[in-house]
């Protein structure tokens, strides 16, 4: 029990909603949730009219509600993007653009803001939102070794499913590391440094991180390899169940009630 409460520890931490312990799904196949994740993500980004995507945003939220989605975890690792989705919405509406919205002063002459820019970045960073929600929430209904599992039923190669895996057990490991670094850092005054040089200590805790885990991962992957590491099957696919059925009629739903929607989807779907 001390391993699994560390274990759960370094996951709250972690940038991957992971189920702890060993847990198994009930309903569904982690290959069959990781397939349909992927098919309602191909059917976000092909949406060009922002409302349609917050109603299936909406419906996400429901739909994961239902399922008993952990949105306490999720919602605190979606936020840890929101750089990205901020990117979208402030500077394309001042790259991008024919349709003068208005006009910012600047010493170095004006900033334009475009109509269309601003329509794209609020499309964009919807999308990107309703994506990590949508990712987040799947993956917070599998563990590690089922992630791995639905991946190897869909024939990834043994070599890949192996550093990914090696990967994601070390992440929250070295993320552990680096807090621990910095908190001994504010401790001898990180703080009360100039931002230089905060900056500059930051730049050397994270460069030190990254080579020491880098070490440390060629170790443990030698250490593997001597103990048959690669020589046979790793981790056996988790392949699918009768009630994966369910979400296929789901993923149909969705497409027909977009194509509803969507005058776009007409051409391209006919019933």
């Amino acid at each position: 029990m001390p391993v699994f409460n560390l274990w759960r520890e370094k996951l709250n931490g972690f940038l991957l909603p992971f189920k702890e312990g060993n847990t198994q799904l009930v309903r569904f196949s982690p290959t069959a949730i990781f397939i349909a994740s992927i098919a309602t993500a191909i059917i976000i980004s092909t949406q060009t009219d922002p409302i349609i995507v917050v109603i299936m945003l909406t419906l996400l939220t429901i739909g994961g509600t239902i399922a008993r989605t952990r949105w306490r975890i999720v919602i605190r690792l979606v936020a840890r993007f929101e750089l990205v989705i901020l990117f979208w919405i402030f500077f394309i509406p001042f790259l991008y653009g024919e349709t003068l919205l208005f006009a910012i002063p600047t010493p170095f002459g004006l900033l334009n803001t475009y109509t269309e820019g601003l329509e794209l970045g609020i499309l964009f960073g919807i999308r990107m939102l309703t994506l990590i929600t949508l990712f987040t929430a799947a993956l917070s209904h599998m563990t590690l070794i089922e992630f791995i599992q639905a991946l190897r039923t869909l024939r990834i190669p043994i070599s890949i499913l192996g550093s990914l895996l090696i990967m994601l057990r070390y992440i929250p490991v070295f993320i552990a590391e680096r807090s621990r670094m910095q908190d001994a850092q504010e401790l001898r005054g990180l703080d009360r440094g100039t931002r230089a040089r905060r900056i500059l200590s930051m730049g050397y805790m994270v460069g030190s991180t990254i080579d020491r885990a880098l070490d440390r991962s060629m170790v443990v992957y030698d250490a593997m390899t001597l103990r048959g590491f690669g020589r046979g099957t790793m981790v056996k696919g988790a392949g699918f169940r009768n009630t994966d059925v369910i979400l296929g009629f789901v993923v149909v739903l969705l497409v027909l009630f977009v194509h509803h929607l969507d005058p776009s989807w007409q051409g391209v779907i006919s019933i």
